[in-house]
């Protein structure tokens, strides 16, 4: 399934040549792009339903085929889990005002949110997920190739999706330059 991604030709200019939005688009096929990772639970397409009809019911803005910014959804959830910490505080017989207390029960715990399984580290950290999109050099439009699930540490491919390196490549480059950044791992030429 190909997900809409908010801006899936940033190569292209409408006002621009085509001769300049090719250039761009041949450059654009060395990136590759990291984003918060868009859910695929029942609860966040309703939410991000409501929050679509109330921008535009209250606010005459109209999101069109545009997610909604997981951005929104995390704050969704932080005053939920901030709101689960402050009620186990005072069932506890602690006060609303004692915030080390309800740090104490944010951290270190996992609760089922609008986008999931939320979990929290020890640090206090959420364990986010993330996309990687690629831009498709047959369409022209970046997809979703791989995700980094948070929980589990691990990168899962996309079914049917792979990455495409630029200039032809079968695989990555590599991370070091064969002589490494400052020349030092190739040897000097004796002759000069």
């Amino acid at each position: 399934m190909t997900r809409k991604i908010e801006s899936q030709k940033p190569w292209l200019r409408d006002d621009d040549t085509e001769e300049r939005n090719q250039k761009a688009r041949i450059a654009y096929e060395a990136l590759l792009t990291v984003t918060a990772r868009i859910p695929e639970t029942e609860e966040y397409k309703n939410f991000s339903r409501e929050v679509k009809e109330i921008a535009k019911n209250d606010y005459n803005f109209d999101y069109g085929q545009e997610e909604v910014n997981t951005f929104v959804t995390a704050f969704h959830e932080a005053v939920l889990l901030y709101s689960i910490a402050l009620n186990e505080t005072l069932a506890e017989g602690y006060t609303v005002s004692n915030g080390s207390i309800i740090i104490q029960k944010m951290w270190n715990r996992t609760f089922e949110g609008i986008t999931g399984k939320v979990t929290i580290d020890e640090n206090g950290d959420r364990d986010a997920d993330y996309s990687i999109l690629d831009l498709n050099p047959e369409t022209g439009v970046f997809e979703v190739v791989a995700n980094y699930i948070g929980t589990e540490k691990q990168v899962v491919d996309e079914p049917g999706k792979s990455f495409h390196w630029a200039g032809g490549r079968e695989t990555p480059p590599s991370d070091n330059p064969k002589c490494g950044f400052d020349m030092s791992k190739c040897p000097k030429n004796k002759g000069k």
